[in-house]
């Protein structure tokens, strides 16, 4: 699993280094607020809010090795500290990178419950109420890191693909590539090379992030890949875009490895048409996957303390200006 060697990596420096001497997670002064969320012994990541800023699901896995599995936490519930937890497992079936669906009464994942490693939704308390996503529950067609868009259109992230180029008898390979459905999965299509789509909050466009001069960056294009622009750039690999409630900004995670070693990730916001670029964490842990609720924190996960745990964070929006 990509999220094993995510945390074995980011935790092996600490072997040969005292945890002491690294700097957990703080807030630059564009952001304030940062609050731990979860506190549970297991490692928690990829935090999605529901809708309406009531519920929270994430990813959470025992130990670096486990499984890991999704689970779903009233906010109120967790900031009172009686939390109780609605699992979707099963066995040893993985449950990673949660996303709502846009009446909040469901919750699509990437899982191996029922077979190859694909999109499931589920409805309900657990694993048993599970259904394949149509088209995109197709056996050799691999997806992960859904996002639905208001209007209830299915981006994800594909795995290598290679597209027929109509009229030639040649193929486009793509290392990675964007791909667009209904929730049915009745239509899908191609948008592009890509992966960790955000629709913005109207679907009329997407945030994604694409390898380019061997690094990855985030790009906007228009909800059919039409009109494609590169908002970020440098020697850092930004990923994990995620559309500020009313659109005018984006949050995303830029990762770099330090002196030290291991790698380091902090939060940034960027308009969507690149500029306005400012810091919101800093630190030299991983601070990653934003996603920005309608309530206005950014939640995040983090492994400023004993393990990766879900945080957040308010930002101060007023020195950006206007996009």
């Amino acid at each position: 699993m990509g999220r094993k060697l995510l945390l074995l990596a980011a935790m092996a420096p600490l072997f040969g280094c005292s945890a002491s001497l690294r700097h957990g997670v703080t807030t630059t002064e564009a952001a304030g607020g940062l609050e731990q969320i979860t506190r549970s012994s297991a490692n928690e990541f990829d935090p999605a809010v529901s809708p309406d800023g009531k519920a929270i699901a994430y990813e959470s896995a025992d130990s670096p090795t486990s499984t890991p599995h999704v689970e779903v936490v009233s906010l109120s519930d967790l900031t009172s500290g009686h939390a109780p937890r609605v699992e979707y497992s099963s066995k040893d079936a993985a449950g990673m990178a949660p996303a709502w669906t846009p009446d909040g009464q469901a919750v699509v994942f990437e899982s191996d419950a029922l077979g190859p490693s694909r999109l499931v939704e589920t409805i309900g308390n657990g694993i048993q109420s599970t259904r394949f996503l149509g088209r995109v529950g197709q056996d050799d067609l691999y997806s992960a890191w859904p996002a639905l868009s208001s209007g209830g259109r299915l981006a994800f992230s594909l795995g290598p693909t290679r597209l027929f180029r109509t009229g030639w008898r040649t193929t486009l390979p793509l290392d990675a590539t964007l791909g667009v459905t209904d929730i049915a999965g009745s239509t899908m299509s191609i948008i592009g090379a890509g992966t960790d789509p955000a629709w913005s909050p109207d679907g009329s466009r997407i945030a994604f992030a694409r390898w380019t001069g061997g690094h990855m960056h985030l790009f906007v294009s228009n909800a059919d890949g039409s009109s494609t622009t590169q908002i970020t750039d440098g020697s850092e690999d930004d990923r994990q875009p995620s559309w500020s409630p009313d659109g005018r900004s984006i949050a995303f995670c830029s990762m770099h490895p330090n002196d030290a070693g291991w790698m380091q990730a902090n939060l940034f916001v960027v308009h969507p048409d690149g500029s306005g670029l400012v810091q919101l964490t800093e630190g030299d842990r991983l601070a990653c996957r934003p996603d920005w609720a309608s309530d206005g924190f950014i939640y995040f996960h983090a492994n400023a303390t004993d393990g990766f745990h879900i945080w957040r964070i308010r930002p101060a929006l007023e020195p950006m200006g206007a996009p």
